[in-house]
């Protein structure tokens, strides 16, 4: 083989790789959407109290199982301590890409006025987290 000829060989090859490279995509949470139904077909960011909050996170790219942890928080919330809400929390497992949906009923006395946080988190079957994805919301 020439020495051109190899040259060309292993352009070729390095080509390849970057190609590959490019194109191989990992998993990731591509959207997650907050609504007043099932479905988030229509998307919001304003709830009453009694309303039910529904988020639906998208897994994209899961070449096999995933997990995904989806928990409600306490953004800016009178006489409440910032953070995870106890017991609002939820993970489901995914056999590849698709959807999450997590349904947040309000307490008996309703939601309390004041803005709240919705975190998905997305990990593989051992449990390391491979993505995550945030949205607010606001009680009034």
């Amino acid at each position: 083989m020439s020495k051109s000829s190899f040259n060309f060989a292993i352009a070729i090859g390095l080509l390849l790789v970057v190609v590959l490279a490019c194109s191989a995509s990992t998993a990731n949470l591509s959207s997650l959407k907050i609504s007043k139904d099932k479905a988030a077909s229509s998307e919001t960011s304003s709830f009453g109290a009694n309303d039910t909050v529904y988020a639906v996170g998208t897994v994209s790219n899961a070449p096999g199982k995933v997990k995904v942890k989806g928990q409600l928080a306490f953004e800016d919330v009178e006489g409440q301590k910032q953070g995870p809400i106890p017991g609002l929390e939820k993970t489901l497992e995914l056999e590849g890409s698709g959807t999450a949906t997590y349904t947040f009923t309000p307490p008996p006395d309703g939601w309390p006025k004041g803005k709240y946080k919705i975190e998905v988190i997305l990990m593989d079957d051992s449990g390391a987290q491979k993505d995550t994805k945030s949205a607010t919301f606001s009680v009034s």
